[in-house]
């Protein structure tokens, strides 16, 4: 089980892809990678195992040399432990211990976390560079073997936004209120709907994972002054991102905590922004496979909508670009044809692309059908025939 995200022990993980021919009796769990080590040569003659297959993991999983457990993003502990009883290996990176032998898990506590009490091994790079955060320690007694290294943490773009992504935001940043506490992952759609609220104020942040879109909230003065105004699991993004999660003590808690769905049922105004691949005319969302294979993965979209319809004043937001292929098909469809139901019909308020917003709270299945063929791109709204 290697530690993802920021948290990436990639000198560790790279060695087990150089010693991918000889592994033919183990299993290599990963999960959502920002470096390019999966795309070493190595990659494809490991036995992978993943929740998803997100970025470098979507070419080997198209080869068929990734297992995909299709489990939400807080459920990766639970599987693994029933899929491989006592025969868990936990590799993590970590800061140098204190004096008190304690290191930190710095910019990321994802599901290794907690793995690592039952583990059968624990394997540590200990990365003088990495920074020493709120984020839950680990004792020195944990680690049964360690590496020193000193690396700056890996820094993530989030893409270049077109107009699409910046109209999109417009209608997304309508849908959140001052106060509202906020749900957003990364890449070029969540920096844009970030810089679209810039004239919000008192916003709260409760997300597993945050991008560089933060730094713009704290800049704007969009951010609550509150010392808990953020609450992560992992920061990605730029050494910025990493000074302010730092410096402002933001707390870096475990998936499970961040994301418990019965506690942010509790937060006033939660809104949550998650994106799809495509929804269909009842408002189900497929944000894991298209036509040529899986793509991304289940992640905690079920779980982060769920909440926001429970909170006081939240709203559960789904957000997509209307088209794929340069406009060739339409991502608001009849019926999903990837297989894959992420998030059902049920778990779905709001539906945005940059025609517009669907609102498909108390409405019925043929409302639903037309008010989401209103939000598809006008040249495929005939076919769609607005009938679920």
């Amino acid at each position: 089980m290697v530690a993802g995200g920021a948290g990436e022990p990639t000198p560790l993980l790279e060695a087990l892809v150089d010693a991918g021919p000889t592994l033919r009796d183990v299993e290599v769990f990963v999960g959502l990678s920002h470096t390019d080590v999966l795309r070493r040569p190595g990659a494809a003659e490991l036995s992978l195992v993943s929740f998803g297959a997100m970025g470098p993991l979507a070419r080997l999983a198209a080869q068929g040399r990734v297992a995909v457990l299709p489990c939400h993003f807080s459920d990766v502990p639970r599987q693994l432990e029933l899929r491989a009883p006592g025969r868990v290996v936990v590799v993590v990176q970590v800061s140098p211990a204190d004096a008190d032998g304690f290191h930190s898990l710095g910019l990321a506590v994802d599901h290794t976390w907690e793995l690592l009490a039952g583990a059968r091994a624990v394997v540590a790079e200990v990365n003088d560079q990495l920074p020493v955060t709120t984020a839950p320690r680990v004792h020195h007694s944990w680690i049964t073997a360690a590496v020193p290294t000193s690396r700056p943490s890996v820094e993530v773009k989030s893409g270049t936004p077109d107009d699409v992504h910046r109209r999109i935001a417009d209608h997304v940043a309508a849908l959140v209120p001052d106060g509202a506490t906020l749900q957003l992952g990364v890449g070029a759609l969540a920096s844009v709907v970030a810089a679209a609220l810039r004239d919000r104020r008192d916003l709260r942040v409760r997300s597993t994972l945050v991008g560089s879109w933060l730094c713009e909230l704290v800049a704007s003065g969009a951010l609550s002054s509150e010392p808990d105004a953020v609450v992560l699991s992992e920061a990605a993004g730029t050494q910025e991102l990493y000074d302010l999660v730092t410096t402002r003590g933001f707390p870096v808690r475990p998936v499970g905590e961040v994301g418990r769905p019965d506690a942010l049922a509790a937060v006033p105004r939660f809104v949550a922004v998650n994106s799809a691949l495509q929804v269909d005319l009842t408002g189900q969302v497929n944000a894991e496979e298209l036509g040529t294979g899986y793509v991304a993965g289940v992640g905690g979209q079920p779980d982060w909508l769920r909440a926001a319809q429970r909170s006081p004043g939240g709203v559960a937001v789904v957000m997509l670009p209307a088209t794929a292929r340069g406009g060739q098909e339409s991502r608001i469809v009849h019926r999903l044809h990837g297989g894959a139901v992420t998030t059902p019909r049920s778990g779905v308020d709001v539906v945005v692309t940059e025609h517009g917003v669907a609102d498909l709270r108390g409405l019925s299945l043929a409302e639903r059908a037309t008010a989401l063929t209103a939000v598809a791109a006008p040249e495929h709204r005939d076919s769609l025939g607005g009938r679920p």
